[in-house]
């Protein structure tokens, strides 16, 4: 185990939830800050197309506008599709992030909102990866994963 970790916890979902991070310098993890957010666990579907949970879609642009992920202090800028039925972030643009980070099928991905509203011209995520360490017990939930069927880590 990296002698950098801590112990922190964090509130996810109204719980409060322990978890092992990284001092915040160069963190790539860290607590989450009570702003919306979702995560998706990448599937061969997710792979090609990135869909916004409508619980947080509510709260973007109807429209479609510039949206920025930011990893690793690394910034990708994509377009958010607001204007269509399925809320996402444009395929060419999703497929570079992922091709830039060797996002794989199995990777977990949290995009939290940290700038946008509905009349945003941008709107900003931050984003968490978490490689090789989704708890293998939870993969066979991940089968059929949507954005209405969250994985209960309890």
């Amino acid at each position: 185990m990296d002698p950098r970790m801590q112990k922190q916890s964090t509130e996810i979902g109204g719980r409060n939830t322990s978890m092992m991070t990284k001092p915040h310098g160069d963190a790539d993890f860290w607590p989450l800050s009570g702003k919306p957010y979702f995560y998706v666990v990448i599937s061969n579907s997710k792979r090609f197309q990135l869909n916004i949970p409508l619980e947080l879609s509510e709260k973007l642009p109807t429209t479609t506008v510039n949206a920025k992920i930011i990893y690793r202090e690394k910034v990708w800028d994509l377009l958010y599709l607001g204007d269509q039925v399925t809320k996402r972030f444009g395929v060419d643009l999703w497929g570079k992030f992922m091709t830039e980070n060797n996002l794989a099928v199995g990777d977990a991905c949290l995009f939290e909102l940290m700038e946008g509203s509905s009349n945003s011209r941008v709107v900003m995520f931050k984003v968490q990866i978490f490689r090789d360490d989704f708890p293998v017990e939870l993969l066979e939930k991940v089968e059929g994963f949507c954005t209405n069927n969250p994985i209960d880590l309890d």
